[in-house]
Order: C-alpha cells, then structure tokens, then sequence
C-alpha cells in the first residue's frame, strides 16, 4: 500500500505539471479533448482487455506453463493490430467530429489533430503493455507493477521537458509515448529476469487466444460504452466557452485518485485472486473474498473522500495553482469536484462487482449495462448542460456513476441467491463509517464551508475525525485478514 501511494502519487505529477506550462486555455483544451481517446484506449486496455486475459493466463500459467510464451506473443500481436486499426480509425475520423461536436477556433481543432496523430503509438503502447502488466499480475509481481508509475512518470516528465523548447507544445504526446514504451519494457524485464518469460510474437490463435477474444466482446462492448462517457463528456464541454475541457479535465484528474489508488492496491490482488480461487473450483471462498472487500471498500474510501470533499480547494490549490495555473481556475475546479465526489464510493463498488461478475461469467451483463451507462450519461448532460453548465456535466456522472454500480450489486446478489450481500457486522461497520463521515463533510460544508488554504485551522480540525476512521476501517481490515 505504501508503495502504491508513492508511485501513484508520482503519477499525479505529471498532469500538474501541464497545468503549470500551460495552465487553462486553448492548448489545453486541445490536449485533453485528444486525450480523451487515447485515454479511451487506456480503459479499454486495462479494464477490458485486462479483465479478459487474466482468467486465461492464470489457467495458462497454472495447466500449459510451456504454451505460455505464445499465447503471451499471441496475445501481444492481436492487441497491437487492433489498437492500430482503432488509432488510425480514431485519427481518420477525427476532423468532422471537430467541425461537427465543438465550437474550438480552427488553430484549437488543428492543434487538437496534431495531437491525435501524435498520440497514436501511445494507444499501441498501452495495449500491448496491458497485457504485459497482467502477466506480472498472474505471476504475484505486485510490487513491480504498483512502482511501475514511478517509472513512467519520470520519464514523461523528463522527456517532455526536454523537448518543450524545440517542440513546443508538442512535446506532450512525445511524453507520454516516451513513459509508455519505459513501461513496456519494465514489465518485459520482469517477466523474463524473474519468470524466464520470453513472449514470442505470432499470429496464430492459439485455443485460449480464441478464448479471451470470446470473452472479450461483451466485455469490450460493454466497456467501450462506458468509456465513451469520458469522451461524451468532453464533447459537451467543448461547446461551451474556452478553457471548459481543461477545467472540466483538472477536476476530473482529482476525482480519479481514490479510483487509481484502489485498481494499483486493492483491485490489482484481489481480481488475481477471485480468478484464481474460481479456476481451482474455489467458489465460496472467491465469493467471501468479493463480499469481504466490498466492505472494506466502503470503509476504507468514505472518511478519505469526505476529507477530499472538505479539503477540495486545498487539494486543487496543491496539485494545480502554479505557473500558468490561477487561483480563478483553482475555484472553478474545486467547485466541478465537488459535484463529482458523490459518485465516486459508488464507482469504487462498481468496479469491484463489475471483476466479480466477469469471474462469474455474467459477460452479457457488463456489455447490457453498458448500454445503460452511455444512455444515462448522454441524456443528464443534455437536460443538465443548459441550467448548470460544467456543474451539470460533472453531476451527471456522478448520477450515471451511482446508476449503474447499484445495478451491478444487485444483480450480483440476485445471482448469488443465499450469498448475497456481505455478512452483517461487516455491513453495519462499513455503513457506520461512511454515515460519520458524510456527517463530517456536511457539518463542515454548512457551518464553516470549504477551507481556502493549507493552513486553515478547519482543514486540520477536520482532519482529526476524517483520519481517525480511515485508522479504525484499516485496524478492521487488518484484524479480519490475520484473523
């Protein structure tokens, strides 16, 4: 855990430190409207394509451990054919929907295409090392791949800043190329040095290549209707006035931390985990080990978010309000975060009950609910657009956020019958907690609001009950595990 906080931690640098070059403005909006697909693509590659092949590759790993280096080789070769054929389908379609979905000035929707083009090998990059990463989550290399973003980060920073005088503004795309080809090679390293792994590419579909494409489609479908909320949500934004898709992006940026922190801690053993019990005929156990970290969960992301939500000005002034970055863009986007905080307990669960539905093989579910999702998302941001502007944009999500994750749980219930919902000392602790803590956050919000700086004496009052119940939920989650 420790070491997850540190490399994600880093990770964050690196948008602050766009937001210190560039601040919000026109070249920012063009970075992060392109952004939004290749981070379209990130999701893609680390939720569906990742959730797909880890089944596979633990039963590879476990029951044909001498096919492992082609069906690995395999694997590599079909993603990245498919995700040069979306990057090219991307950038190809690209220039109409700059005419037709924002209002950008033509130097913006030029600069935006620029960057599209340029992040093109990124989107091959970070499907391919998708697939590398959950190699070395299959073979337990948990702590390579939690200090991995150390790495990445790093080198985007360095190279990005090496080429901004010549490049100017696009050194962003070779930075990010730069830190997704570092990456792929760690993870290359690990496996080979510690596994004596060598993939060897080939474009024959090996029987559990078959297998994962089979699982993949309503997995993908599913997934790449959730993901387009992100591009979805930009479109709407660039219809409003300059410098909305870069706030709209920074508040964004905040709210995925307790998300990114929960995929490279929690999420990233306890899906390995599931996988694995359910491929040995383990199933109540895999399905206690879901119930169980459903509710830590709830108890161990309530107090940090409404700390997150109390502290939402100062954790915006501290990631963001240097350089080029005011303290007019730090309101503004303290203030989106704030609407999207409320979605994102409900999101954490989603995510959870979204790995144990594909391990449970509900695949129809993922791709059904997915539908709902881009539904839902489309239409509040059309309704709420009009009256709240980017506000509305940011409930929206946290609407279509809490949505779709209840209706994942209580399709997960329903399947399980008898085993349900976590058992009910666990429920009441985890409600307990999340109740004190919305306590917390709205007694401070309506006597005193927001603290303005880090050195508000209000922000560490509130820090005092917020941190104490994040210490007992790990205490609990502590006792239960040795337990």
């Amino acid at each position: 855990m420790p070491v997850a906080l540190v490399a994600r931690g880093a990770a964050f640098v690196v948008p602050a430190l766009v937001a210190l070059w560039f601040g919000v403005g026109e070249i920012t909006d063009a970075w992060f409207w392109a952004l939004a697909f290749p981070t379209f693509a990130l999701v893609l590659a680390s939720t569906s394509l990742g959730t797909a092949i880890t089944p596979v590759l633990a039963r590879v790993s476990r029951e044909r451990r001498a096919d492992l280096p082609v069906v690995l080789g395999g694997l590599l070769a079909q993603a990245a054919l498919g995700s040069t054929a979306f990057g090219l389908l991307i950038c190809l379609a690209a220039p109409p929907l700059l005419d037709h979905l924002t209002d950008f000035t033509p130097e913006t929707a030029s600069l935006a295409l620029r960057f599209l083009w340029g992040l093109l090998p990124f989107m091959v990059l970070t499907t391919c090392a998708a697939v590398l990463r959950v190699a070395c989550e299959v073979h337990a290399h948990f702590t390579a791949v939690a200090l991995t973003p150390i790495l990445r980060a790093s080198v985007v920073i360095l190279a990005t800043w090496l080429a901004l005088t010549p490049l100017g503004p696009m050194a962003l795309p070779l930075g990010l190329v730069s830190g997704e080809l570092a990456q792929l090679f760690f993870w290359g390293a690990v496996l080979y040095v510690r596994q004596g792994l060598l993939p060897r590419p080939s474009l024959r579909l090996d029987p559990a290549v078959l297998a994962v494409a089979r699982d993949l489609a309503p997995i993908l479908g599913g997934e790449v209707l959730v993901a387009l909320n992100l591009v979805i949500d930009k479109a709407f934004a660039a219809s409003l006035e300059p410098g909305s898709v870069a706030t709209l992006e920074y508040a964004d940026r905040a709210r995925v931390i307790p998300q990114t922190l929960l995929e490279s801690t929690l999420l990233m053993v306890a899906f390995a985990t599931w996988a694995r019990l359910f491929a040995q005929g383990e199933v109540a156990a895999a399905r206690a080990s879901v119930r169980r970290s459903l509710s830590w969960v709830v108890a161990l992301a309530s107090p940090v978010l409404a700390g997150m939500f109390i502290g939402r000005q100062v954790l915006v002034q501290l990631l963001f309000e240097r350089g080029a970055f005011g303290h007019s863009d730090t309101l503004h986007t303290s203030t989106l975060l704030a609407w999207y905080l409320p979605g994102v307990l409900p999101n954490l669960l989603g995510i959870l009950a979204v790995r144990a539905h594909i391990v449970e093989r509900n695949l129809r579910l993922v791709l059904a609910l997915g539908v709902v999702s881009i539904v839902s998302n489309t239409l509040l941001n059309a309704a709420l657009i009009g009256p709240l502007g980017l506000e509305g944009l940011a409930l929206a999500t946290s609407l279509t956020m809490t949505l779709v994750p209840a209706a994942y749980l209580w399709a997960l219930w329903r399947a399980w019958g008898a085993e349900g919902p976590p058992e009910r000392r666990d429920r009441q602790f985890a409600s307990g907690v999340a109740f004190a803590s919305i306590l917390i956050a709205a007694f401070v919000e309506l006597s005193v609001g927001p603290p303005a700086s880090l050195l508000d004496p209000v922000l560490w009052l509130a820090a005092v009950p917020c941190l104490g119940l994040a210490g007992l939920a790990l205490f609990r989650q502590r006792a239960a595990a040795a337990g």
